[in-house]
């Protein structure tokens, strides 16, 4: 198995205004998802059992699956909060189904890093990796107000590529 460099660079930097997200979320850490305990896996499946996003698609705005990271506790260190969720339109949670959560990602300056292609969930751990790296790195200051993956509508797991959009400070 070949070692890889776990250090990336963002592919691009790009100002995004905010948007609604409604989906099913959970409370993890980083330490309990890399001890294969962890909750994300876990949250996507449910997702699909339960059938979200056919409970979602009248209100859907942006096709595409987001799993997005929130209320950070201690930044990359601490508890947050993480959703698997679809973009939807904003102001209309009274008609979500009550087991449903929302959050409005905010407007946000986001690092963009690619993923390399192949097995969607071995290249967004590395992807991870890498993006810990980077952010230790001078001049690379996370904000934390929500960090997230946008899988296209049509993407392959066993050979995708995805998105990972990081909040920065600029």
């Amino acid at each position: 198995m070949t070692q890889h460099n776990p250090y990336i660079e963002p592919a691009r930097i790009e100002e995004i205004p905010s948007f609604t997200l409604a989906g099913i979320s959970a409370v993890t850490t980083n330490a309990v998802e890399l001890s294969g305990n962890g909750k994300i896996g876990k949250l996507f499946e449910q997702f699909y059992s339960r059938n979200i996003g056919g409970q979602l698609a009248d209100h859907t705005e942006k096709p595409g699956l987001y799993s997005c990271y929130f209320n950070y506790e201690q930044g990359d260190a601490g508890q947050y909060e993480v959703m698997v969720s679809l973009q939807v339109e904003k102001d209309l949670q009274a008609k979500y189904p009550e087991s449903v959560t929302t959050f409005t990602v905010p407007t946000a300056t986001y690092a963009v890093f690619v993923t390399e292609r192949g097995p969607v969930i071995e290249k967004v751990q590395q992807a991870w990796a890498g993006i810990w790296q980077w952010s230790r790195q001078p001049g690379n200051e996370r904000t934390f107000t929500g960090d997230f993956e946008f899988y296209g509508p049509d993407i392959d797991m066993n050979d995708g590529q995805m998105e990972i959009y990081i909040a920065v400070k600029q």
